[in-house]
């Protein structure tokens, strides 16, 4: 319930829920926007029913586990209804636009996140490999790196 003075008393200071709701308000405080460019500081906002932490906590219920976050499924919408979900970081690092880059190799079609975990090779060193080296998808994914040389799987 409030009072005049804007606080809500909803019984969930304190908890881990809590804390991520807190946390997604800061991100989208425009007083913050220079700390969080890819949130404030691109105009993502946080709903006005989000606004109240009990509205926040029937759409999305409690945070299953501390390893879980709030993520925006399509990260260039706000935070809200529909558009949100308990996340763990490495859902989130592949929900990422910088993650998004979809190769295909053998007809098989992932992110370059995915092939990374998958071949044992870095985002960074398979970024760099097709971007910048001109590599082809196949030769990226499967040359591995030996001492002072590169060789073919």
């Amino acid at each position: 319930m409030s009072n005049p003075y804007g606080n809500t008393k909803h019984g969930g200071h304190g908890t881990l829920t809590y804390a991520r709701w807190k946390s997604m308000m800061q991100r989208c405080s425009p007083t913050n926007a220079h700390l969080h460019p890819s949130h404030a500081g691109k105009g993502i906002v946080v709903c006005e029913r989000w606004q109240d932490f009990a509205s926040f906590l029937t759409d999305m219920g409690e945070c299953p586990s501390k390893e879980m976050t709030l993520d925006r499924i399509d990260s260039s919408k706000d935070y809200e209804p529909g558009n949100c979900r308990w996340a763990t970081m490495a859902e989130q690092n592949r929900n990422r636009p910088s993650h998004a880059v979809m190769l295909t190799h053998n007809g098989v079609t992932k992110s370059l996140t995915e092939w990374a975990h998958e071949t044992g090779i870095t985002p960074n060193a398979l970024r760099m490999r097709i971007a910048k080296l001109g590599w082809s998808v196949e030769k990226a994914l499967t040359t591995t790196k030996q001492p002072g040389k590169f060789q073919p799987r």
